[in-house]
């Protein structure tokens, strides 16, 4: 009998470990489709006619200039867009015009990268202290930070527009697990103005070039 024990106790580890792997995976986001150009084309009946929001991470930036101490309006303390990043900026506001897609709202962190993204795309920007860059904070911080984001995605846009939120990756990553696997990436939601929800698909940066084509 004492020699089946081991074989019990493993079968008993085994099992617990499958346990907490399953719930793990449970509490992960699922895999997001990454929309393609045909697939964008066919939304855009419906992102002409509003309800949407987009949540984007901050256009490419200079990585050679570190944002260590960063004084909230002086971004010479901050870590800028590079010119990739401007150029990417500027092709995510063309590829909205020339698709005719509405924008309302559109809310940034108050870092420089962050503005500077919207006014290049959208020629407008509504800084938000809500949407500060989440990792410079505590942990009750972030929670608070994470909360916020949470109703903003949540928020039916006005009708006929869609909302724009431009932030980084920690942000959505406190609010809802995802990480933005490149700056410029965007995440699709449609709000029912009671919970943010799962995003619908994630737009990579170099979409918005294409649409220009």
């Amino acid at each position: 009998m004492l020699h089946r024990l081991p074989i019990r106790l493993l079968a008993l580890a085994a099992c617990a470990l499958g346990l907490v792997t399953a719930a793990l995976a449970a509490e992960q986001p699922a895999k997001l489709p990454t929309l393609t150009v045909q697939q964008f084309k066919a939304l855009l009946p419906k992102l002409q006619q509003g309800g949407y929001v987009f949540y984007f991470r901050h256009a490419a930036s200079d990585m050679f200039q570190l944002d260590d101490n960063p004084v909230m309006g002086d971004c010479s303390t901050q870590r800028p867009l590079s010119e990739e990043g401007q150029n990417q900026a500027r092709s995510i506001g063309n590829a909205f015009r020339r698709n005719k897609i509405p924008v309302g709202m559109i809310k940034t962190s108050p870092f420089c990268r962050a503005i500077d993204t919207a006014k290049l795309a959208f020629n407008r920007a509504e800084p938000d202290e809500g949407l500060y860059f989440a990792t410079r904070l505590t942990a009750q911080e972030r929670i608070d930070k994470a909360n916020h984001l949470k109703r903003l995605l949540a928020r039916r846009p006005a009708d006929g527009s869609n909302s724009v939120i431009i932030a980084h990756n920690a942000n959505i990553m406190e609010a809802q697990g995802i990480w933005p696997d490149e700056e410029g990436d965007a995440f699709l939601y449609k709000p029912d103005g009671s919970q943010a929800g799962a995003p619908l698909a994630r737009i990579p940066v170099e979409l918005w070039q294409q649409l220009n084509r």
